[in-house]
């Protein structure tokens, strides 16, 4: 019984981690992010193609872990805690 409640609170403290923690610390960064500096940095580079990729840094959002492969961690955790608690009522 107690590996349920164990498994319970590691996906409880994986998803606030990733759709709560991350997501803010990514937005409080980038707030912290001195644009004139990041301006002039950027046109020191040559390469337009690293330029790019050094402009999406700038624009982009998190990605949760997670969802990545199809959200393939949610449901193997779904049919874990669901299985456990359709089939473990005896415990």
């Amino acid at each position: 019984m107690k590996w349920r409640w164990t498994c319970l609170i590691c996906y409880l403290v994986i998803c606030i981690y990733d759709f709560v923690v991350v997501p803010v610390y990514y937005g409080v960064a980038r707030m912290g992010l001195d644009l004139a500096d990041y301006m002039s940095h950027l046109q020191e580079i040559e390469d337009p193609i690293v330029q790019l990729e050094y402009l999406k840094k700038l624009v982009s959002q998190h990605e949760p872990f997670t969802l990545k492969g199809g959200g393939l961690f949610h449901l193997s955790f779904g049919a874990i805690l669901t299985g456990s608690s359709v089939m473990g009522k005896k415990d």
